[in-house]
């Protein structure tokens, strides 16, 4: 599991409950698909928790169904670290030309597959890596998540949040050199201006098996805010 050299790292001193994105692993797809649904099914995993010590760390895609959950669920957790997660899609495809994306998407998947993970990767390697994961998640689950995210838009979930909220980018999604405030309004957080940020360079995608300890370190001290700050 690509999350397990970091959760190593925070086994001895915390509580570690590792979740399957819906639709991957062992967590079903929800049907009708929805991401308010798949928020839904996080929330169930979440009430099983202790709400004064939950801190939700969530990665892309999953962060964006964590801002839905912490906007319908403020007192499941007291922290919510996200992880090179936008609150809408950086690209907006007009709506006239959505069902010409959705078809390019079925019938060409495994091409635009290649094609995203070979984008999204530091170099050819950890592109075919990339391309190897994403080749063992169904090919529904794939679909669904990039059919909803044409049109969701999760910025009004970080106003006023009540968690402690802390954007972490991969050196890749966040560039060296670029400035927070710029970074913040790209993702779709300018409406949090209280929320924390971390940088950890040298890193792609994976960046919690490519630098286990800095995003260790980063959750770490993380938690230790959340847990200290009063809730709001």
């Amino acid at each position: 599991m690509v999350w397990m050299p970091t959760a190593k790292k925070l086994l001895a001193n915390y509580h570690v409950v590792m979740v399957d994105l819906p639709g991957h692993g062992e967590s079903a797809l929800p049907d009708p698909f929805s991401l308010a649904a798949c928020a839904e099914a996080l929330d169930r995993v979440l009430a099983k928790q202790k709400p004064d010590s939950t801190v939700l760390v969530a990665h892309r895609f999953g962060g964006l169904i964590a801002l839905l959950e912490a906007q319908a669920h403020p007192d499941r957790v007291r922290g919510l670290m996200v992880i090179d997660a936008a609150t809408k899609s950086p690209t907006k495809i007009p709506e006239q030309q959505q069902q010409y994306f959705i078809s390019m998407l079925d019938e060409h998947y495994d091409e635009f597959l290649k094609g995203m993970s070979m984008g999204q990767a530091r170099d050819s390697v950890q592109g075919n890596e990339l391309y190897s994961q994403a080749q063992a998640v169904p090919a529904a689950s794939i679909k669904a998540f990039f059919k909803a995210a044409l049109n969701v838009d999760a910025s009004s979930a970080v106003k006023g949040m009540r968690p402690t909220l802390m954007y972490v980018g991969s050196g890749q999604a966040w560039l060296e050199g670029t400035s927070w405030p710029s970074v913040q309004k790209t993702m779709g957080y300018e409406d949090a201006p209280d929320m924390l940020s971390r940088r950890i360079g040298n890193c792609g995608p994976l960046i919690m098996k490519e630098q286990p300890d800095s995003l260790a370190a980063a959750i770490r001290d993380f938690t230790a805010q959340s847990l200290a700050a009063k809730k709001k």
